[in-house]
C-alpha cells in the first residue's frame, strides 16, 4: 500500500477505488517535509481514483507550501488523465 520513510514513500499494489481512501488517511497523518518523492515503481495497476489521489496531494501541497516529486508513475496512467482531459497536469508532473 505505502511505507513512509521521512520524505521519501513508496506506493505498491493496486492503487484502485478500493484503496484510495485508505492510502489518503495514512497520508493524512503524516507531517509533510517541505520535498517528498513518492515512487510508484511497485504500484501494480491504477484506476481513475489514482488521479484523484495525485491532485489531493497537490492541494495538500499547495495548503502545506510543500512540494511532491512523482516517480516511476505508471504508463497506463496518461491515458486515464488524457480520457479525462487533465492529461496536461499529469505529464507536468514527470
Amino acid at each position: 500500500m505505502i511505507i513512509f520513510d521521512k520524505n521519501q514513500w513508496q506506493l505498491s499494489g493496486d492503487l484502485t477505488i478500493e484503496k484510495i481512501p485508505a492510502i489518503i488517511d495514512l497520508i493524512n497523518k503524516q507531517k509533510l517535509d517541505k520535498k517528498t518523492t513518492i515512487a510508484f515503481s511497485k504500484v501494480t495497476s491504477v484506476d481513475t481514483s489514482t488521479l484523484s489521489l495525485i491532485f489531493e496531494l497537490q492541494r495538500q501541497a499547495k495548503k502545506t507550501k510543500s512540494h511532491f516529486v512523482f516517480k516511476n508513475l505508471p504508463k497506463n496512467l496518461n491515458s486515464l488523465a488524457k480520457l479525462y482531459g487533465v492529461e496536461d497536469l499529469v505529464s507536468s508532473l514527470h
